[in-house]
């Protein structure tokens, strides 16, 4: 709870309940003296008796409360509005100040916990049906994470059987860490299977793709191990080790933590061993202009069943013409890289556009596009003008109107409200090849290269479940993508006018 001490947590909850220490040391049986040292630091209350305090206390605080004081202590503590059961208050408050008086008796009374092994000693702690597990798994992360230089982290979970709130922890837990790379190195690896109720294919795809392809720079990797359990494991190494265990319906049985060291080396070393021997690499990556240059781009054009989901703007679909003159900007006088890029154009235009193609381009980055220009050209951010464009949108424009075997469809939403901020995903699909654009970032324009034939077969389902059913999302109906880009046209030219105006 915000990284507080013992003293200032009960001080806190004291203050948001409107209630005296004298109350309180009355409730618990206590001296207010007592009370007084915990809040000021100059005490702990013992190891034996610490079970019983935390409970009375977070009992006596969550009776204490109005509806007004209720609310408050919500908002301080960032606790969900919707919990209305007191039960489970209760709980949040007692694990939490379990939780602070562990962290404030490690820093001042640290060989306590040498030889622990029980709740009693608190070198480990069980939760039964913890609802708020998640907050209370991400502070708990959080407050070694920011403890330690160097984080080394191995995560294992079947997303197919935990429920969306720890699959969106799992899945966000990527974009938090990445704050932390400027002040710390940050190594994670996933271990991952696929097994379960294939209801959430769409949602877990999603949420793999982005964990794949955002953060370019983090040392950050996937293992398929067919993981086939109703838990989560998660150890830092050398901090902490954390472990949930979920019944059929998804709900989340129980949680237990451990600092032991004994328990946090066994843990990670056996997980080490599980990817390395049994592990499949999910993806591979290659710089863009490896993908170029070892002819693995025009391998994939020249593939069977092409689809392509374009989560940003790039070299496909483009005329000719533009298409050149964007690789000379890009990649200058590069005579190897350029003749390569001629080739890979040419079979665009003769075969790939001329074949069974299938495509799904989300709206808001058509949209985004038109105003600012940039692209993602073979995963090289490049700003287009107005005049080039125009062009770009006129052939698609044309491929639509007068192609039989190209297919178009816009996605007109997100499949994931938590990731509706970040950069839509990309995947191009064919019978052989597949794959991910990972975002560009600090001059890194990798591919992946989908390696683990599960997955693959996956991401083949993910396609064809969007393209066939998510009709509440998917545009699908020609005239009015058509109608769209026109739109998008006439609104290109107002800004190519108004920006010819400005400069007269």
């Amino acid at each position: 709870m915000k990284n507080m001490t013992f003293g200032q947590l009960l001080e806190k909850l004291l203050y948001l309940s409107n209630q005296k220490k004298s109350t309180l040391a009355k409730s618990l049986g206590y001296d207010i003296s007592y009370i007084s040292k915990w809040i000021n630091g100059k005490n702990l209350p013992t190891q034996k008796s610490i079970s019983n305090i935390c409970k009375s206390t977070a009992e006596f605080i969550v009776n204490s409360l109005t509806s007004t004081s209720m609310q408050d202590l919500k908002n301080y503590f960032e606790i969900d509005a919707n919990i209305n059961n007191d039960e489970v208050l209760i709980q949040y408050l007692e694990e939490n100040l379990k939780e602070s008086y562990m962290e404030t008796a490690q820093k001042s009374l640290p060989n306590i916990y040498k030889s622990t092994h029980w709740e009693d000693n608190y070198n480990g702690m069980i939760h039964i049906n913890p609802r708020l597990r998640k907050q209370y798994l991400s502070k708990d992360f959080e407050s070694f994470i920011t403890k330690c230089n160097d984080l080394d982290m191995i995560i294992c979970a079947n997303l197919y059987k935990i429920n969306p709130n720890d699959k969106m922890s799992i899945a966000l837990m990527k974009s938090e860490l990445a704050q932390l790379e400027d002040q710390s190195k940050v190594k994670i690896k996933l271990i991952i299977g696929f097994e379960g109720n294939e209801d959430d294919i769409i949602i877990n795809t999603i949420l793999i793709i982005n964990m794949i392809a955002l953060h370019a720079c983090m040392d950050f990797e996937v293992y398929n191990c067919n993981i086939d359990s109703n838990s989560i494991v998660a150890v830092i190494k050398n901090r902490i080790f954390h472990s949930a265990v979920y019944t059929r319906d998804k709900r989340c049985l129980f949680t237990s933590m451990s600092k032991e060291k004994k328990t946090i080396d066994e843990m990670y070393y056996n997980l080490e061993e599980l990817f390395k021997n049994q592990g499949k690499l999910l993806v591979k990556k290659a710089s863009s202009i490896d993908l170029i240059k070892e002819k693995i781009y025009i391998q994939y054009i020249m593939g069977q069943d092409l689809r392509w989901l374009i989560g940003a703007m790039n070299e496909l679909l483009m005329p000719f013409d533009l298409f050149e003159e964007v690789s000379k900007t890009v990649f200058g006088d590069n005579v190897e890289l350029l003749d390569e890029l001629k080739n890979i154009n040419m079979f665009l235009q003769s075969v790939t556009y001329s074949s069974k193609l299938k495509v799904l381009i989300y709206a808001s980055e058509l949209k985004r596009y038109i105003s600012s220009g940039e692209l993602n050209f073979f995963n090289n951010p490049v700003t287009l003008t107005f005049e080039q464009r125009e062009r770009h949108l006129k052939y698609i424009e044309k491929l639509i109107l007068e192609s039989d075997v190209v297919e178009l469809k816009l996605l007109d939403g997100s499949f994931v409200d938590d990731f509706k901020d970040s950069a839509d995903p990309s995947l191009y699909l064919s019978k052989s090849l597949k794959l991910i654009p990972i975002h560009p970032e600090n001059n890194k324009n990798d591919y992946a290269i989908l390696n683990d034939h599960e997955f693959k077969n996956i991401c083949d389902k993910f396609f064809d479940d969007v393209w066939e059913n998510r009709k509440d999302i998917v545009i699908d109906d020609k005239e009015e993508i058509l109608e769209r880009l026109q739109k998008a046209l006439v609104y290109s030219k107002i800004i190519s006018g108004n920006f010819k105006t400005n400069l007269n």
